[in-house]
């Protein structure tokens, strides 16, 4: 993928949009497409180096103290397990779930942990097909099949021959793969919706939501489809939404939504009580609170990053801006929301980097975006090398940043555009008292 803009900029600033191309050639970024190439190739070795060294406690010294990877694809498949059963409400009974959960996986026995099922009903109906396989088979099936859609999305965003090796190598990618979650599923939902958006509106609507199997990330896509008044795609979303829940109410019976209740005040209590791992949590609740900041004031913390979420969403979609601005802000914007997030929702992230890069090639960069950028990359891992270490969750900041940075450049090209316009539009003569003082 080469981060070298489309047309010529002068130094190191882009021109703001819609006024004329500077002729003085651009300066040469460092992060040219060699250099991206070899950086993903050694995060590749390195991830390829992990695998062996793990493999080789797992498989040839028979390390039990190694946990099996992807532990956290146990709760989908055992729910998955339970619907074909007929049991669906029991996915959401701890000691039911659980018990699945230990003959899925006899290391989980030894673990002394909890992996309840915390999604709504309508996420049974996505994943029930999982339990028709093996549960390490189904894991790698789901992990290789949710990657393939990603890193489609990613490069229908980004044309370019790098981006699926840029992709591959992402560190949000391992982070999902390791832990077996749905990350890359939930990004590649909402990339898929903002590509169909302009062209096929009700494709849009389908894809978000079906996002609602996440309820918390998908909170600011119907305000941002009110606010550009695309109304086929927020009748579709509707549909979408209702339907599924109507289905899913249908075929599991409607405790199962009472028991998702539950679940999720439980889920709340965890992350209210700490017993969640706040370092993996970049919230500004779980900065707050790893700041021993009493909950009270994480709540309001989050209530901030919240509104200035929903503002920023407003303000980029009210009103006309290229569309990977619009794309980048909602997708950067929907982290900021809940206080419930993870490090492996923060494959988003690579969501977000393909949509900037989409515009800088486009429009042209500012001054240490490209750079900013590789941060947001390197970011996922976070939470897992740096946080639990430093005890500050920065994370969030990390996001809030970026959000400030693209409110930025809406902002720039809105006033190239209206300077653009007034340097067009002719001016009528100025006569005063029979004299023509302006041509």
């Amino acid at each position: 993928m080469n981060l070298k803009p489309s047309h010529k900029v002068s130094g190191r600033r882009a021109e703001p949009a819609g006024l004329p191309e500077v002729n003085a050639a651009p300066r040469a970024h460092w992060l040219d497409s060699r250099r991206l190439s070899l950086y993903s190739i050694a995060a590749l070795a390195a991830y390829a180096v992990f695998l062996t060294v793990y493999l080789y406690r797992v498989v040839w010294q028979q390390r039990a103290d190694f946990p099996p990877l992807a532990m956290d694809f146990l709760p989908f498949w055992s729910a998955s397990f339970l619907v074909q059963h007929g049991h669906a409400v029991d996915a959401y009974n701890l000691k039911a779930l659980t018990d699945v959960e230990m003959a899925a996986a006899p290391y989980f026995r030894t673990m002394g942990s909890i992996l309840p099922w915390l999604y709504p009903p309508n996420s049974l109906l996505i994943m029930s097909p999982l339990a028709l396989l093996p549960f390490q088979a189904a894991a790698v099936t789901f992990i290789a099949g949710t990657f393939a859609l990603f890193a489609k999305a990613i490069h229908s965003i980004v044309p370019r021959w790098q981006t699926v090796l840029v992709t591959l190598a992402f560190p949000g990618v391992a982070l999902v793969a390791l832990m077996g979650q749905n990350g890359m599923l939930t990004a590649a939902l909402a990339a898929s919706g903002l590509l169909a958006l302009r062209r096929r509106p009700v494709v849009a609507g389908i894809c978000f939501g079906l996002l609602c199997m996440k309820p918390h990330l998908v909170l600011l896509f119907p305000f941002a489809l009110l606010c550009s008044r695309s109304w086929r795609a927020l009748l579709a979303f509707t549909l979408t939404a209702v339907s599924t829940l109507a289905l899913a109410a249908l075929l599991f019976g409607p405790g199962t939504f009472a028991a998702f209740l539950h679940n999720a005040g439980m889920a709340a209590g965890f992350v209210e009580s700490g017993r969640a791992v706040m370092a993996r949590v970049p919230t500004a609740f779980a900065l707050a609170k790893l700041a021993h900041a009493p909950s009270a004031f994480a709540y309001a913390a989050q209530a901030i990053s919240a509104a200035l979420a929903a503002a920023a969403v407003w303000y980029a979609w009210h009103s006309g801006c290229a569309y990977a601005l619009r794309a980048a802000t909602l997708v950067c914007a929907s982290l900021l929301v809940s206080p419930y997030l993870y490090d492996y929702d923060l494959a988003w992230y690579g969501v977000l980097i393909a949509w900037y890069c989409s515009y800088g090639m486009g429009h042209g960069w500012q001054r240490g975006e490209r750079e900013w950028l590789v941060v947001l990359w390197l970011a996922p891992l976070a939470g897992m090398v740096l946080i639990t270490r430093l005890q500050f969750q920065f994370l969030p900041l990390l996001t809030v940043t970026t959000l400030g940075m693209l409110v930025r450049r809406v902002a720039l090209e809105r006033n190239g555009r209206r300077a653009a316009g007034r340097d067009a539009t002719p001016r009528a003569p100025v006569i005063e008292c029979g004299v023509r003082l302006s041509p």
